[in-house]
């Protein structure tokens, strides 16, 4: 499942940080991403994703695609340099690996793992507000384009998780960064690279292991 966790990241470019100022965001802020985000109906997107590791200098690089599709179709894939990934489509899913060569299925029910997962796209995906205070200090550190920074409540969360950021695109309505830093000095940073929003979706893309 390691994999998987990369998901719940959004990253920042370093060179930016020397402009950045932490401050509390407004609630008008964040009703506005919230609006944004509700004029979305689907989100296709390849991206990019780095692994850097504080004991090594080379970074692990991976590449894949996402996509969403409303009220709650997911599918998170991975094709290099291995393939792997999840799909999910009214609660069921597969879930896949190039090691084992097998597809599993899964519920939300079943697989307290997969929900937590899907609790967490979903929750970006949409902007859920209300689910993301309940788990997360936030605050802003950018303007132009909006970055957050989080920071768990959870004290079990917090064992791993010392914070992540969020990047949005210039026009607020898509999560252009995903950076996930660990307590151990690990992160993971995830691009997405010109996102497709509101097109149409095939329906096997959520219940068909290509």
């Amino acid at each position: 499942m390691r994999y998987i966790i990369a998901i719940l990241c959004i990253a920042l470019p370093l060179m930016a940080w020397a402009k950045q100022s932490t401050m509390e965001p407004s609630k008008q802020l964040l009703v506005d991403l919230q609006l944004k985000a509700k004029q979305i109906q689907s989100i296709s997107s390849p991206f990019t994703q780095e692994k850097h590791l504080e004991m090594f200098d080379e970074v692990l690089v991976s590449k894949g695609h996402f996509v969403f599709q409303k009220p709650a179709n997911l599918r998170w894939e991975y094709v290099e340099p291995f393939r792997a990934g999840f799909l999910l489509s009214d609660g069921t899913g597969k879930e896949w690996d190039e090691v084992s060569n097998k597809e599993r299925d899964f519920t939300l029910e079943s697989s307290p793992a997969m929900s937590m997962v899907v609790s967490q796209i979903m929750a970006w995906t949409t902007f859920d507000l209300e689910w993301l205070e309940s788990r997360y200090t936030i605050q802003q550190i950018g303007t132009t384009p909006v970055i957050l920074k989080l920071r768990p409540r959870n004290d079990a969360a917090k064992e791993f998780l010392a914070y992540l950021t969020v990047t949005f695109a210039a026009d607020s309505l898509t999560i252009d960064l995903l950076e996930l830093h660990e307590t151990d000095g690990d992160f993971t940073r995830i691009s997405f690279d010109n996102p497709s929003i509101n097109d149409l979706i095939a329906d096997e893309t959520f219940t068909t292991v290509r």
